[in-house]
């Protein structure tokens, strides 16, 4: 078993038979767990530690961690020990948890992208100028790269579609749905442009921690 940052075809001075010989097996993205995923780590911590996690907490407290499975443990911890001080006078709640959370959710929060870091990072593996993510040039080599960002910012942000398109120089959410949809479509029929966006997929997720 091999593990790298990025697919073999991207790593630089690979020799064609190796990346050849590594591509024969099989290959996995491993990203960090999703919104979902998280709220189901919760809600089994919880119930193994006793703890009545209310569906509103879990979804509150795996929206705002993201970062750190180890994080979502030491979460369920604080409220375990929180609730167990005084359980009749304990109020677990939004404003309780995040008093009782504060500096892991600081923490989290100083490690969230922003849709210029995700612009940057295209940037720089397409080799274009930062300033063409925003521009109205539409010449291929700039637009689809510019679609990619798009993509990977529905995809890691939780931002709208509006406030994304206004991120892209203005453009309306129907251009970011565009977008998405194109990336999308590309990366069913197109092998090189899956590994890519898988690869800064990766990348900006591994940027968080």
């Amino acid at each position: 078993m091999l593990t790298s940052d990025r697919p073999a075809s991207e790593i630089a001075k690979l020799q064609e038979r190796l990346v050849s010989r590594f591509q024969w097996g099989m290959v996995a993205s491993i990203s960090a767990p999703g919104l979902e995923t998280r709220i189901a780590i919760l809600r089994r911590k919880a119930q193994d530690r006793g703890i009545d996690l209310p569906s509103e907490l879990a979804e509150f407290i795996g929206s705002r961690i993201a970062r750190n499975v180890r994080n979502l443990e030491g979460a369920i911890t604080r409220i375990e020990g929180y609730m167990r001080m005084s359980p009749a006078k304990r109020v677990l709640d939004i404003p309780a948890v995040e008093r009782l959370l504060h500096d892991i959710l600081v923490e989290e929060a100083s490690h969230t992208l922003t849709v210029e870091i995700i612009q940057r990072c295209v940037a720089e593996h397409y080799r274009i100028q930062l300033s063409d993510m925003t521009s109205k040039r539409r010449m291929q080599n700039i637009a689809f790269p510019r679609q990619v960002a798009m993509y990977l910012s529905t995809q890691l942000t939780g931002l709208s579609l509006v406030a994304i398109g206004q991120a892209y120089g203005g453009r309306d959410h129907g251009t970011v749905i565009h977008a998405r949809k194109t990336v999308g479509n590309q990366m069913e029929v197109d092998t090189n442009v899956r590994r890519s966006v898988e690869f800064l997929k990766t990348q900006l997720s591994a940027n968080r921690s």
